[in-house]
């Protein structure tokens, strides 16, 4: 035998031997199995609602509308946390040439946050184009109090312009 089948002879050895020196529990971590997952074919925070403030009408093109119909309600089911994950406000003025600015506040939302939309019409005959505020939250922002419904309220109605105000987002027991 030569120096180099004797030193992979006592390598293998060594090797082989080392298995047999392994603790009895060690070997019996694995006894009982864990609870058993299986994925799902939807992911867990895509968003599950989209809800618009129509206060019952089915479009956005009331000019001056309702604090009331413009207000969003998002009523999740009971012990459910409400994750917003965006907000859009379609903002138009319309041909009166007035000016207007009105804030969106929230409630049951951590942090309360708030919203500016606004207005500024020169004239009658030019009135400044449609625009969109949107705001996306990647991880949602979080309803303080499961099982309570969120809002989303402007502070006026907001004189002179058609705006539609959306939010999107899903409900999580966590």
């Amino acid at each position: 035998m030569n120096a180099r089948e004797f030193l992979l002879g006592g390598v293998a050895a060594l090797a082989l031997g080392g298995g047999l020196l392994v603790p009895a529990e060690e070997a019996m971590a694995q006894a009982t199995q864990g609870t058993v997952t299986t994925q799902s074919g939807y992911h867990a925070d895509a968003a599950g609602f989209s809800q618009q403030s129509t206060g019952g009408r089915t479009t956005c093109s009331t000019t001056q509308d309702t604090v009331a119909n413009e207000t969003i309600t998002i009523t999740p089911p009971a012990g459910q946390y409400v994750y917003l994950t965006g907000v859009y406000f379609e903002v138009s003025p319309n041909a009166t040439a007035a000016s207007s600015a009105t804030v969106w506040s929230s409630t049951n939302l951590t942090g309360n946050p708030a919203w500016l939309t606004n207005t500024t019409t020169a004239a009658a005959a030019n009135p400044s184009a449609e625009y969109v505020v949107q705001e996306i939250y990647p991880n949602g922002l979080k309803s303080t109090v499961a099982g309570t419904a969120v809002t989303i309220v402007p502070n006026a109605t907001t004189a002179s312009a058609f705006i539609c105000a959306h939010a999107v987002g899903y409900f999580n027991p966590q």
